[in-house]
């Protein structure tokens, strides 16, 4: 019998995934205290990200006496990357499963920004009709879209902005070809890339490389007027120096689904910027093709588990 427990507050679907397998004793927890409880003697961990912590990575490191897996239900995995798992434990992540639905998200709000939709909040505040902005509307037409990170979700953004005719570069750890971008650059010329760009989408995985990596240097390399959107890890940007840019008007506006501190503190400077959206990390919410994937995934790996098979979308 294969011991599972499960810590993903918002994917009741699962419960329903994993009652439904044969030789699998699963128990849900909802807290740090519920893991080490019941980490003792069981196999695997399906986990969301965002929830591998110092403190879960002790409790993993010195409970954890049979634990041979964990299955992340996102694509991202920094905690792995910042806080590690014992060399016994393999560590497998959603790989491009939501992508589809990030990108859109992404989409959303970059065409948001380019079309100025947060500067007719104020008139519908009012009930006037004012067609007066204080910047001329823009399109996605032509434009010159730099995106950090070319992984799954990358290349689902880069794939729908070429069905707008942009332009579109893409950042990665080095230079290659793809029929949705552009350009592939190297990491070593992201300044160089920003120079032109009239948009900058962060898809990038949180690294050590990467933390912090769209400072302040980052944001002023970019044309004035232009915009950042993050669907990534808020430790990719210095959130700060995006206050600074949207205060100066260096940068026209933000959409942020993600930010550094989450969730963002109500005195935040952040705020109180102009022309910024913030959604609050559910870019990956919403889709019932990514549940049927991800239940896919999930029962397709246990099966694997079970039978001493090499996992899928193996990050560890």
């Amino acid at each position: 019998m294969t011991r599972i427990l499960l810590w993903s507050p918002l994917d009741d679907y699962l419960v329903d995934v994993l009652e439904a397998l044969e030789c699998v004793e699963f128990l849900r927890i909802g807290s740090v205290e519920d893991l080490v409880q019941h980490l003792p003697g069981t196999d695997a961990l399906v986990l969301l990200g965002t929830l591998y912590s110092e403190e879960v990575a002790k409790a993993v490191h010195e409970q954890a006496d049979r634990l041979r897996w964990i299955q992340l239900t996102t694509a991202g995995y920094d905690g792995i990357s910042f806080h590690g798992v014992p060399a016994s434990v393999v560590v497998t992540n959603a790989g491009h499963i939501h992508a589809p639905l990030i990108a859109e998200h992404a989409l959303t709000l970059l065409t948001a920004l380019v079309r100025r939709l947060p500067c007719y909040g104020e008139g519908k505040a009012r009930r006037a009709w004012d067609r007066n902005i204080p910047l001329p509307l823009s399109t996605l037409e032509e434009a010159k879209v730099v995106i950090l990170g070319y992984g799954g979700i990358g290349r689902e953004i880069a794939r729908r902005l070429k069905a707008f005719g942009s332009r579109v570069t893409a950042v990665a750890r080095s230079e290659r070809s793809d029929e949705f971008a552009d350009y592939i650059v190297a990491s070593s010329r992201f300044h160089e890339a920003l120079g032109e760009a009239d948009a900058l989408i962060v898809a990038s995985a949180l690294t050590p490389e990467t933390k912090g990596m769209v400072d302040a240097g980052a944001l002023a390399a970019l044309p004035r007027g232009s915009v950042l959107v993050n669907i990534a890890r808020g430790g990719v940007v210095d959130s700060m120096a995006v206050v600074d840019a949207l205060s100066s008007g260096h940068l026209y506006g933000a959409g942020l689904d993600v930010t550094d501190p989450e969730p963002l503190p109500s005195d935040h400077p952040l705020w109180a910027c102009p022309n910024l959206i913030v959604t609050p990390h559910v870019a990956a919410f919403g889709s019932a093709a990514v549940r049927r994937r991800f239940a896919d995934l999930l029962t397709d790996n246990i099966a694997r588990f079970k039978q001493g098979y090499a996992l899928q979308h193996r990050v560890v």
